[in-house]
C-alpha cells in the first residue's frame, strides 16, 4: 500500500523519537498497532457483512450488462438487431402535414 523504505522509515522514527520521546514511544507504537489491528478487523466485518447481504444473481446480471458497453458489445448488439427506424410511419398523421393538400 505506501512505498516506504528504510531511509523514509528512519526519518519517521526520528520525528517520532524527538516529538513523544523515548519514554512514551514504545506505548504510542502499541497504541498504533491496536489501531490498526482494530481497523483492519472492522474492514474485514464490513467486507463480509456487504458480500452476504449482496445479490449475487443480480451483480452477475449487471456485469453482463456492463461487459456489453465495450465497443466490441456495441458492434455485436447493431448487428444482431435490425436498425432502428426512427421515422417509420405508425400511421398516425402529423397534424402539421396534410397528405390531402398535396
Amino acid at each position: 500500500m505506501f512505498d516506504i523504505g528504510l531511509p523514509e522509515f528512519l526519518v519517521i522514527a526520528m520525528i517520532a523519537l524527538i516529538v513523544f520521546g523515548p519514554e512514551r514511544l514504545p506505548e504510542m507504537a502499541a497504541q498504533a498497532a491496536k489501531l490498526i489491528k482494530s481497523l483492519r478487523t472492522k474492514a474485514r466485518a464490513a467486507t463480509a457483512e456487504l458480500t452476504d447481504s449482496m445479490d449475487t444473481s443480480a451483480v452477475s446480471e449487471l456485469a453482463k450488462d456492463i461487459r456489453g458497453l465495450t465497443p466490441r458489445g456495441f458492434a455485436a448488439n447493431s448487428f444482431s438487431q435490425p436498425p432502428a427506424r426512427p421515422n417509420a410511419p405508425t400511421g398516425i398523421v402529423n397534424p402539421v402535414y396534410d397528405p390531402d393538400a398535396t
